[in-house]
């Protein structure tokens, strides 16, 4: 394909706005895949990004006369007019749920969660299907439709302007990050579901650009009757919301009472139904007094917690009787710190048990929407009471700022779970749950202070709460680690009880004596150490090496590096899923389904990438230093993806709110790797290969330091107003970004004598960025992030090898 050096402003215009329009289509399939599904599931979403842009440049190599260059800006008005329809379509699918129910019930009960409400089980079945990879290929194939067509006009474009890529380039990264921005405001406005008929008007405003002056005024008018046509629908349905999500933890729930968007989140309340209020988790089988009303809210998919109805004392009492109410039965007053309150059960809790002053700490704007403002009449505005002071942060970002010091800090079933930013999947990352984490708690107990932690106790994690205060407590030289524990668990719910003084007598008297009466289960308490089960034979070892290695799965300690909380398979146990075991718990299928999308993945990637080009262009394969090209840009592929999931993982604590970290770190990776890519244009055309090794080994050092160094100005600034803490991030992260949007234009224009082989290089591009959005997160989940940012910098090195090996070719 011929190339020409001078696109209008029009082209840059349409670049701008179809990776504007594909980049939220990519954030907004990560909102909408964490609501119907596991959240975990949204990491297919940049998967399908990649994969469809890669089909589409490997398609415009294989078959380059159906894409005449004189009409290639034609054809790219007619991609993005396809690209805007195929999103459009993705809408009028939840139009047919809404319709229809059933359909969608059908692909959504795989994801059930069993006892996804108090004792009440949905789909149960150990096994995983193997109809589901059936399943997962076709979602996977429908919903990159939209990702092949704007594959197709951008590599049309790259590929007919090459002498102009450095601006091109820009201007996609440009959009890009412009589109990282722009989705928080569309989803607060009108939603996930109506935000996709936005984003496919933004696709039409692309085409309505790159249409050529002397097309016909018929496919203008086509053009914006269609537009008049999605804007039409995308208004109905925020007034009458006949497209609107009405699925709930995996059922069918038509009678939402409310349900609301933001950038991290969709929040969702419905009412409990009667036998739930009278069976929640934690209540004292003994308990005989009233049941106050409740309404059941739900965080996305998994995420269920519950608002109750302000009676006072009448309401107050219901909370006494319940096992997560036990730390304060050793305090006077207390003052406590609720992470992540939810509804409000820990806050009406504490209330409950007279505690002086209560600090909630929740980091979703929408729940406190909710608790507060939309269900305030019923809460009795719960968040505004005088005894307790509310702050929307994140929990462990605002601990660390804190100065306080409090008698009781409280985390119940918090499950810290939220559809990562694109490129950011981190199955079930928590931060709240690492040695660092309880470091933070420790240092804000008081002296007696007690740090409280509800999880499930059927689940693998509460033995690894242990875990965590057991390496706490030996970094801390604690001579009898055990004096500090306590375990008590009333059917399914487990409360783990970490002491800064070690427990008293009369203190382990009084649990005791509360756990008899309650009729509660005492799963460990200090004076009792020679029991048999997990939990004491665990706390008898002191965490050692041993045990762990022992142990079936892996229950040691979560660092800020690997802060993996909920992925407790050995690196080993994890290869042998690729033998597909037939049974498996319920639990386990995060780790089940990563393992699902890795196979289909690869397989994908096998059959629209290398299988064609074994068929035919053989020929091309032999070619001198084909083998050199396509390792450089498999390079950029996995070194950007690798470095890029790493670079965000570091300032999520320090910038707090997911809403911060999706907004500046995607911003600036993305905006500076534009402008790096037009400063690339500046150097000389002689001297292309000396500057690209230069750039690459500048990246590679820079990348080093930033693994080592990044850590000691963010720990500095972590009390800084978050205006600042934005700021920062953004003048840390602008050099790497500089440096990573350099290597692949002017790689583009040393490799290639002219565009005919730059779909093949894209696609090559997109292919391992493919695997590598998923590789990642495996290295990161068996090994941490530290090691995921070193196999990024490794990988970036070894690009340096076909550029030193590269030879201009002979006039």
């Amino acid at each position: 394909m011929s190339t020409l050096t001078s696109p209008t402003g029009r082209i840059y215009g349409g670049i701008f706005f179809l990776c504007l329009a594909t980049l939220m289509y990519e954030l907004v399939l990560t909102r909408i895949f964490s609501v119907l599904m596991w959240y975990h599931f949204a990491s297919m979403a940049i998967s399908l990004a990649l994969f469809g842009m890669g089909v589409a440049a490997l398609l415009v190599y294989l078959r380059p006369a159906w894409f005449p260059a004189d009409r290639v800006p034609f054809l790219a008005a007619r991609f993005s007019v396809l690209f805007a329809l195929s999103v459009a379509l993705f809408f009028f699918i939840f139009v047919l749920f809404r319709l229809y129910p059933q359909l969608g019930f059908k692909v959504l009960s795989f994801f059930h969660q069993p006892f996804y409400q108090p004792f009440q089980q949905g789909f149960y079945d150990r096994g995983v299907p193997g109809s589901l990879l059936l399943v997962i290929a076709l979602l996977y194939l429908v919903t990159s439709l939209p990702f092949f067509f704007a594959g197709l006009a951008l590599t049309l474009l790259l590929s007919r302007y090459l002498a102009a890529i450095n601006r091109l380039y820009f201007w996609d990264l440009l959009g890009a990050g412009t589109g990282c921005l722009l989705i928080i405001v569309v989803l607060k406005l009108v939603g996930g579901i109506t935000a996709i008929l936005v984003i496919a008007v933004i696709g039409l405003l692309a085409a309505a650009l790159f249409l050529p002056p002397q097309t016909p005024s018929l496919h203008r008018l086509g053009l914006w009757g269609v537009l008049l046509l999605l804007l039409a629908a995308g208004g109905a349905n925020l007034l009458y919301g006949y497209a609107d999500i009405r699925f709930a933890r995996g059922r069918y729930e038509p009678n939402l009472l409310w349900s609301s968007w933001n950038s991290f989140s969709r929040v969702a309340v419905y009412p409990s139904q009667s036998q739930e209020m009278g069976q929640a988790w934690g209540l004292s089988r003994t308990y005989q007094g009233p049941i106050p009303e409740q309404l059941g809210m739900v965080v996305d998919d998994t995420g269920y917690t519950t608002m109750y109805r302000w009676e006072g004392e009448k309401t107050l009492g219901f909370f006494r009787d319940n096992v997560i109410a036990l730390p304060y039965y050793l305090q006077q007053r207390p003052k406590a710190l609720v992470i992540g309150p939810g509804g409000g059960k820990d806050v009406l809790t504490a209330l409950a048990m007279d505690a002086v002053e209560v600090t909630a700490v929740e980091v979703n704007n929408l729940i406190v929407a909710g608790v507060n403002d939309e269900f305030g009449s019923f809460t009795g505005e719960l968040y505004r009471r005088p005894e307790v002071r509310l702050e929307v942060d994140e929990g462990r970002s605002y601990i660390r700022r804190s100065s306080e010091r409090y008698d009781i800090i409280q985390a119940s079933a918090v499950f810290g779970r939220m559809a990562p930013a694109a490129g950011a999947f981190t199955l079930s990352e928590n931060n709240l749950y690492t040695v660092e984490a309880f470091r933070d708690y420790w240092d804000h107990l008081s002296p007696d202070g007690i740090l409280t932690i509800s999880r499930f106790i059927f689940e693998r994690e509460t033995l690894r709460l242990v875990s965590l205060g057991l390496a706490l407590l030996k970094e801390e030289g604690v001579a009898d680690p055990a004096a500090h524990l306590a375990v008590i668990k009333e059917r399914g719910l487990a409360n783990f009880m970490l002491k800064r003084s070690p427990f008293k007598p009369e203190e382990i008297a009084r649990l005791r004596e509360l756990a008899r009466q309650k009729e509660f289960d005492v799963v460990f308490l200090p004076d009792s150490r020679s029991g048999t089960g997990p939990f004491p034979e665990l706390i008898a070892s002191g965490g050692s090496a041993e045990y762990y290695r022992a142990y079936p799965f892996d229950i040691t300690p979560t660092s800020d590096d690997r802060p993996f909380f909920h992925y407790m398979y050995k690196p080993l146990d994890f290869i042998r899923l690729f033998t597909f075991p037939a049974q498996s718990n319920f639990e386990d299928r995060a780790v089940l389904t990563l393992r699902n999308l890795l196979v289909v993945v690869a397989g994908f990637v096998a059959l629209f990438f290398f299988v064609p080009l074994f068929l035919w262009r053989r020929q091309g394969l032999r070619e001198p230093g084909t083998a050199g090209r396509i390792g450089y840009f498999a390079c950029l592929g996995l070194g950007f993806m690798f470095i890029e999931i790493g670079l965000m993982r570091r300032f999520i604590l320090f910038l707090g709110p997911p809403i911060y970290s999706l907004a500046v770190i995607l911003f600036s990776l993305l905006v500076f790797s534009g402008v790096g890519s037009l400063l690339a244009g500046r150097f000389s055309d002689k001297n292309r290969r000396r500057t690209l090794l230069r750039v690459l080994l500048a990246l590679v050092l820079l990348a080093l330091f930033s693994i080592y160094a990044l850590p000691l100005p963010l720990d500095a600034a972590m009390s800084a107003p978050i205006l600042w803490r934005c700021l920062l991030a953004v003048l840390l992260l602008a050099p790497l970004g500089l440096l990573m949007g350099m290597p692949l234009p002017l790689g583009m224009a040393l490799f290639h004598r002219d565009g005919s082989a730059v779909p093949w290089s894209w696609g090559i591009n997109s292919a391992t960025s493919v695997l590598g959005a998923l590789l990642a997160v495996v290295m990161a989940m068996n090994f941490g992030f530290n090691l995921t940012l070193l196999g990024g910098v490794l990988v970036y090195a070894l690009a340096l090898l076909p550029v030193l090996l590269h030879r201009a070719p002979q006039p």
